[in-house]
């Protein structure tokens, strides 16, 4: 009987996400937003399979996105009718 454990490594979190080892250790390293975060458990990062799939299904809805903030505008110019 084999249990699936929910703790994911470096290496199950690349084969969820499809990428390499190396590129998850890389993203690590540099903190990208493209992985989910992380914590530690004896040294090493990992994540559990709950929270990929809500950060993925957030990531695929655009809800991993910051708001976008734009220029702040003017008050549009109105005609004045003098009297």
């Amino acid at each position: 009987m084999s249990e699936e454990s929910e703790v994911v490594k470096v290496d199950g979190l690349a084969k969820m996400l499809g990428r390499t080892e190396a590129s998850i250790r890389e993203g690590i390293r540099r903190g990208v937003a493209w992985l989910p975060p992380s914590f530690k458990m004896g040294g090493k990062h990992c994540w559990l399979k709950d929270d990929v799939r809500i950060f993925l299904q957030d990531f695929r809805d655009g809800q991993h996105l910051p708001a976008k903030l734009g220029r702040p505008r003017r008050e549009p110019p109105t005609l004045r009718i003098h009297i």
